[in-house]
């Protein structure tokens, strides 16, 4: 029998260890501003919503097609985006929390993707790296959508760019998010600013995706069903609060209006 009561972790050296003292500092500062604002509480209320939706979805739910099994293995992943980016996002490190934010985006919209026709799913599944790239990169799929949604502006493409041009790819405009106020962070560092708009902007395409997601399962038992009417009921609250939409009745238009928004 391993007794690991006793166990001893190696010491960080002193400055990394200071890290992790402002990490959590950063948390608790976090959290106090998020309670101090109504709006802010809100938009976290409905990104933990989508998350319990996903998890029980995609980890609850038994799959009865392949098809739902493939979906459900990119969901795990869309979840994992979501955690870590806002883990990131309350410990203080902006810039890292947009990387993982771009990495929703993508998957976010390859959900919606596979919606259009359900075929590519398998195809998508079964392809080697030449072929996804050939048929499947992003900025295929980004033009897919918005050829669907007769988007003519590609903002998708500009939400891409921004997040890669600030935080994903290494530019001297990135600095921006590790230098408030002109002056540039090493490490965690918390900014009430950073902190507001990256919540809104999780709030804004967090609960998308998970509808997006959803809509991929055609027959959800009773008790899943009742978990879906449950968050549905706190989206439209939200949505009709927030974006000024009304989804009584859930459908692509509705989805369509939200996507202008974003």
């Amino acid at each position: 029998m391993n007794d690991k009561s006793n166990l001893i972790l190696p010491w960080l050296p002193e400055k990394l260890e200071s890290l992790n003292k402002q990490e959590e500092e950063n948390r608790k500062q976090s959290i106090l501003q998020i309670n101090a604002e109504s709006k802010l509480k809100d938009h976290l209320e409905i990104v933990y919503a989508s998350l319990n939706m996903l998890y029980d979805i995609t980890i609850s739910y038994k799959n009865q097609t392949d098809d739902e099994l493939t979906i459900q293995y990119t969901g795990i992943r869309l979840f994992n985006s979501i955690v870590s980016s806002l883990k990131l996002l309350l410990a203080g490190y902006y810039q890292s929390s947009v990387i993982l934010q771009r990495d929703i985006l993508e998957t976010g919209f390859l959900l919606d993707f596979f919606s259009i026709d359900q075929s590519k799913i398998l195809d998508w599944k079964k392809s080697n790296n030449k072929q996804r790239y050939s048929k499947y990169r992003f900025s295929i799929i980004r033009k897919a959508l918005d050829n669907r949604d007769g988007f003519k502006e590609r903002k998708r493409e500009q939400i891409y760019q921004r997040m890669c041009e600030y935080a994903a790819h290494p530019t001297y405009p990135g600095i921006k998010l590790v230098a408030p106020k002109g002056l540039a962070n090493i490490g965690p560092f918390f900014d009430a600013q950073y902190l507001k708009s990256l919540i809104e902007e999780l709030a804004m395409r967090v609960p998308l995706f998970t509808l997006i997601y959803l809509r991929h399962f055609k027959s959800l038992p009773p008790g899943f069903l009742k978990i879906q009417a449950d968050f549905l009921d706190k989206l439209k609250t939200w949505s009709k609060k927030y974006l000024k939409l009304d989804l009584s009745h859930v459908e692509i238009n509705y989805i369509k209006e939200w996507v202008k928004l974003l």
